[in-house]
């Protein structure tokens, strides 16, 4: 529970930021989670400027086209500004850990690799099995080659697994869907 304080703490730094720099804006109306107001940096009849509470910071979108830098100084403000941890010692900050994004067609390729080696070395295996003459084989070496080709049936069936897994992650990728 104590982790979750800081967390909490800098959401409330986050919003007391976000009020302050709306409170410089003209012609501010909320959007969803999002606020939009005319933007300082061009003469603005209709709401163009787009702000939003992101994690580390306020973001600003002007629809228009002003840089932020132009926002910023039509405002009085620099882009350091925007930053929640602004006029802390860099010493001080927070450090914001977010997990890596996985590329779903990079792993689905792997997957895809790891079944075709069980496919290929299951098939390698087969083909050799089965020009041997099982009549002039011993007991202990029927059973040593039984194991062989259960171990390669096994092998087709992991690899139709991994087909399948990689198959979902295709899907998954091309669906816009992101693993974290």
């Amino acid at each position: 529970m104590d982790s979750l304080r800081p967390a909490r703490t800098e959401h409330k730094r986050g919003s007391d930021r976000l009020a302050t720099l709306l409170g410089l804006l003209n012609g501010v109306t909320v959007r969803g989670s999002r606020y939009v107001a005319r933007c300082p940096a061009h003469a603005d009849k209709s709401p163009s400027l787009q702000v939003t509470e992101g994690e580390t910071a306020v973001l600003l979108h002007c629809w228009a086209g002003c840089t932020l830098t132009e926002i910023c100084s039509a405002l009085g403000l620099k882009a350091a500004d925007l930053f929640y941890d602004a006029g802390h010692p860099r010493h001080q900050r927070p450090i914001v850990r977010r997990p890596p994004r996985i590329d779903l067609k990079s792993l689905a390729f792997e997957w895809e690799l790891a079944a075709f080696d069980r496919r290929r070395r299951a098939g390698v295996i087969l083909e050799k099995l089965t020009g041997i003459d099982l009549a002039n084989v011993s007991d202990s070496t029927l059973d040593r080659l039984l194991a062989v080709a259960a171990k390669a049936y096994a092998d087709l069936d992991r690899a139709e697994l991994l087909e399948t897994v990689a198959d979902g992650l295709r899907v998954r990728a091309q669906s816009g869907g992101v693993a974290a």
